[in-house]
């Protein structure tokens, strides 16, 4: 049998991984992680090579992480374009391979945080102040990534403009 798998009479000893639910706004995330996979949604996407970008921004004091995956499909092209443009991995008008994402690698950008329930075309976008209340009235809030920029120095994750998020 398999030693990555659980058997019925194992016992688990890990304890439970914290989550954070960051505020919508702009942070500075430094790329931890990626990975090469392929979306085996079953939908549209299904097949699709994607990479899944996992960062890590300061918050709180503590550090918090956030992932994207980032579709290497024609119609998402332009996301790959302001990821790679964040990291200077890409000036305007300029070709570059998509495997130039792989050199984000331990480099830091802006990075637009918003808040959402739901999942695809169902899903509501929150406030600072309605994610503060679903988070403490136990509703689901999840973080997405709107939007990369190259990094600022007027990036403060408490000063939050919703004008900034376009809804």
């Amino acid at each position: 049998m398999d030693d990555n798998f659980f058997k019925w009479d194992d016992t688990v000893t890990a304890d439970a991984q914290e989550f954070v639910t960051l505020m919508p706004g702009k942070y500075t995330g430094k790329v931890t992680k990626i990975e090469k996979q392929r979306c085996e949604s079953g939908g549209k996407m299904n097949g699709c090579p994607l990479a899944k970008v996992t960062l890590e921004v300061e918050y709180n004091g503590g550090k918090a992480y956030v992932s994207d995956n980032l579709f290497l499909a024609r119609n998402l092209e332009w996301k790959i374009a302001q990821y790679l443009h964040a990291f200077g991995l890409k000036e305007k008008g300029e070709p570059v391979r998509a495997d130039r994402i792989l050199d984000s690698m331990g480099k830091s950008c802006t990075i637009t945080v918003f808040c959402q329930s739901g999942k695809d075309e169902n899903y509501k976008t929150y406030t600072p102040e309605e994610v503060e209340y679903n988070l403490k009235h136990g509703i689901d809030v999840f973080c997405k990534i709107k939007s990369y920029e190259p990094l600022s120095e007027t990036v403060n994750a408490s000063a939050s403009d919703d004008s900034e998020f376009g809804f």
